[in-house]
């Protein structure tokens, strides 16, 4: 039986670790600083999707990214915050790594300049698009487009949720509407969610856009009237006293993206060693949960499959929404079992390939994406050593990444394909859209089960479901991670932040 009050936290990807991260910084400066911390991990490593995977040295070391491979530096539509991004900058710096990682992108590179869809058998670039003369892939100059949803009166309803799709037809209307999203939204959405348009929900993905939308009656209407206003609508500036938008506007304003010289896992090694200096963090490996159950003292038993107990006294899940379901009892929590499965997840295949040839991209950019109406098997094709190109110059060889499945992994039924299959699917796409007639050096196929979640119309009413079920039925849970509210990196260590400050830690002090 344990004997100091202990708060636990199921989940050892980038939202539990900054859980127990700003819960450490917490409990540190609280009245109960020998609260227990205690972390649980099923398998046998931390960072979830996040791992980088270095080469050997015969391959000049290239580092292979499974998941995200660059961080924003200016919080996306459908942010939390816009203190998010630089909040991510501060963790950095408190972790000391901000000097020797942080690999930002200028914005005036090629690299961030060069937006790339494929589009009638070409790579077209977005950012040769003119404001007032248009071009491919638009019928018409995107001033147009802006004008008729400014003055249009057409369709100011209000609206609880939509798809992206119905709410940019709703604002634009059938013509101008089919070219923002088959050419731009679709595409940017499935680099993003790898989600359809068609059923992302239009309140909680693009959550800024709709909201102005909604209160303005017009898109660009609102986007004119707040511009000069943003801190002020924005709560965590009253929150957190430590995220001055000023202190970093030099940076901001220079550059757009980073990435971390080491590979994203770095972030994830850095708070394990960390966290495990800390006498009151315990992380433990190899956990795989049998059983959550809230019992009647307001505490909760977590059994593992080997057989282990845990008693705590509050659960931070920074599990996938579906995996906790899972753990939690039939009967008793039958309700927010369902609301926890409506959140959907979609299947990714991420293939890392490196070339010998150091010329095959067509030019540099970020990669490029590729609209539904292409009838491709891949989403995307990333250009890593374009993005990585000022810490891997010295490099001998090009690499790249391609992104598969997502809301259509089962109708191209990737998931009955060999890896053979996949990479002759694989080299016959890049030869047709990059004419790139190579066999990589090495490649290595990622498999990720139920990668992504993907925001429908209606979630955020599951969610609210989910927190009232909480609240009535006073369950001592916290809920942090990508199924909720964001699914960037940034956004997602800044909701732990934030349901951390407001986690209630005397309310968990106990007799001994």
């Amino acid at each position: 039986m344990q004997k100091t009050p202990t708060i636990g936290i199921v989940g050892g990807g980038i939202a539990g670790l900054t859980s127990a991260y700003y819960l450490s910084q917490k409990v540190a400066r609280s009245k109960i600083p020998h609260l227990r911390i205690l972390l649980l991990e099923r398998s046998s490593r931390f960072g979830g999707w996040i791992q980088s995977n270095q080469l050997e040295q015969k391959y000049d070391s290239h580092v292979f990214e499974l998941g995200a491979r660059t961080i924003r530096l200016h919080s996306g539509v459908a942010s939390l915050s816009s203190h998010s991004a630089i909040n991510t900058l501060k963790l950095l710096e408190q972790l000391n790594i901000f000097d020797s990682q942080f690999c930002p992108i200028e914005k005036t590179s090629a690299v961030y300049k060069n937006r790339l869809i494929y589009h009638n058998k070409k790579l077209v670039n977005l950012n040769d698009l003119s404001l007032v003369f248009g071009g491919k892939p638009l019928r018409y100059p995107p001033v147009f487009y802006a004008l008729y949803e400014y003055f249009s009166e057409k369709g100011r309803i209000s609206v609880q949720d939509e798809t992206i799709k119905s709410f940019i037809y709703r604002r634009f209307g059938h013509v101008l509407a089919e070219d923002i999203v088959e050419y731009l939204l679709d595409p940017l959405f499935k680099g993003i969610y790898a989600g359809n348009v068609a059923n992302l929900s239009a309140r909680s993905v693009l959550k800024k856009i709709f909201n102005l939308e909604q209160r303005y009656g017009s898109i660009l209407h609102g986007l004119l009237k707040t511009r000069k206003d943003k801190q002020k609508d924005d709560p965590v500036h009253f929150l957190f006293n430590d995220l001055n938008l000023k202190d970093y506007s030099t940076l901001l304003n220079k550059y757009a993206i980073y990435y971390f010289n080491d590979g994203m896992e770095i972030l994830v090694k850095t708070l394990v060693n960390h966290l495990q200096s800390l006498p009151n963090v315990e992380l433990k490996v190899n956990q795989t949960i049998k059983e959550i159950q809230f019992q009647e003292n307001n505490q909760i038993e977590i059994a593992t499959q080997s057989n282990e107990k845990y008693r705590i006294d509050h659960l931070i899940s920074a599990l996938p929404a579906f995996e906790l379901a899972n753990y939690l009892d039939n009967k008793r929590d039958e309700i927010l079992r369902s609301r926890l499965n409506q959140i959907p997840f979609v299947n990714m295949i991420v293939i890392n390939l490196l070339y010998e040839r150091e010329d095959i991209f067509p030019k540099a950019a970020f990669g490029y994406l590729i609209p539904s109406r292409e009838n491709s098997h891949l989403l995307g094709v990333l250009f890593d050593s374009c993005v990585r190109h000022q810490t891997d110059k010295q490099k001998r060889g090009s690499q790249l990444t391609v992104m598969m499945g997502g809301a259509w992994f089962d109708q191209l039924r990737l998931g009955q394909c060999s890896d053979e299959q996949l990479m002759h699917i694989v080299m016959a796409e890049l030869k047709k859209q990059m004419n790139l007639d190579q066999k990589p050096l090495v490649y290595s196929i990622g498999r990720l089960n139920k990668a992504i979640p993907n925001y429908y119309v209606g979630h955020e009413d599951v969610l609210d479901d989910i927190n009232t079920l909480i609240r009535r039925n006073n369950l001592p849970l916290t809920l942090v991670g990508n199924s909720y509210r964001g699914i960037g990196i940034s956004d997602v260590i800044f909701d732990t932040r934030v349901e951390v400050e407001y986690l209630n830690l005397e309310t968990m002090k106990r007799k001994a």
